[in-house]
């Protein structure tokens, strides 16, 4: 049985480029996310809303919520489940912080 190669980690953004409380949409290998800088966490979720494909990078965020700005959705960065019941969800993505830069984790 041969072990299947660890997917490399994707650079995203430096930390530095991602302003606190604010989302950025970073493209890249194929990914289209929505990444915030809340206090000392750093998060990633897809950037197009469920509910009607609009940016979520753009959205208001407050702690670890951000809202749709075209139809006031709220989800959770950290699971992406929305805060009022619905049956949409954001995909989430597993980050982390190496020498200043935010690396996208693929098999997070």
């Amino acid at each position: 049985m041969t072990d299947m190669p660890a997917a490399a980690p994707i650079p995203l953004i430096s930390l530095d480029a991602l302003p606190e409380g604010r989302g950025r949409r970073v493209c890249t290998a194929g990914y289209d996310l929505a990444v915030f800088k809340v206090g000392a966490a750093v998060y990633a979720i897809d950037d197009s809303c469920p509910h009607g494909g609009a940016s979520l990078s753009g959205g208001i965020v407050q702690g670890r919520t951000v809202a749709c700005r075209a139809h006031g959705l709220k989800f959770d960065m950290t699971h992406g489940c929305p805060r009022d019941p619905a049956k949409l969800q954001v995909r989430t993505h597993g980050l982390r912080v190496t020498d200043g830069m935010v690396l996208l984790d693929p098999l997070a």
